[in-house]
């Protein structure tokens, strides 16, 4: 009886490992995993409220440079978190307005709305407030550390508002530092 388990238990382990591979390797975090393969710091963020993950992985940055992240949460409302070595852009969040700066983190950030471009007096009043109606972003580098190179990030959001943009953004943390 006691082989019979054994054996089974043993089958019902590979084919776990065969089904989802990546649970089989790395830390379970997928934000410290990978950190593991680049040589920019990577942050993660503290707290998505009720958004569950849908996207998360490295994406081509080209022939000779380093991947970036792009991770998606939500659906309808959604956060994306995009994050490249500052000295290469990798990525293009789309044309907006400038509305406003902010601190995040102790780093000066611009905050863009997507306002409509064809619409000449949208995109002349666009203002902070938009952000929950069109969607926005706030982007900022990160400086280097002794180890690392500086981090350019962008959190995207679509249905949310400015206010949890900027608590979204500054709930982000260095991968190693996110206390749970």
């Amino acid at each position: 009886m006691r082989k019979i388990i054994s054996s089974a238990v043993v089958a019902l382990l590979a084919l776990v490992l065969i089904q989802n591979p990546a649970s089989a390797m790395g830390s379970g975090n997928k934000y410290s995993d990978a950190q593991t393969g680049v040589s920019y710091q990577i942050l993660q963020p503290g707290s998505t409220g009720d958004l569950t993950l849908r996207m998360f992985n490295m994406q081509s940055c080209g022939a000779g440079k380093e991947q970036w992240l792009a991770a998606i949460y939500g659906e309808t409302r959604s956060i994306q978190f995009l994050e490249t070595d500052a000295s290469v852009k990798c990525s293009n969040p789309g044309l907006g307005v400038k509305v406003a700066t902010a601190t995040i983190n102790g780093n000066k950030a611009s905050i863009v709305a997507f306002c409509d471009p064809a619409n000449a007096k949208q995109w002349k009043n666009c203002k902070t407030s938009d952000i929950h109606n069109y969607g926005g972003y706030a982007m900022w580098k990160v400086p280097p550390t002794k180890l690392l190179h500086g981090t350019e990030v962008e959190v995207l959001v679509s249905g949310l508002t400015y206010a949890d943009l900027l608590k979204l953004a500054r709930a982000m943390k260095p991968v190693g530092r996110i206390s749970k």
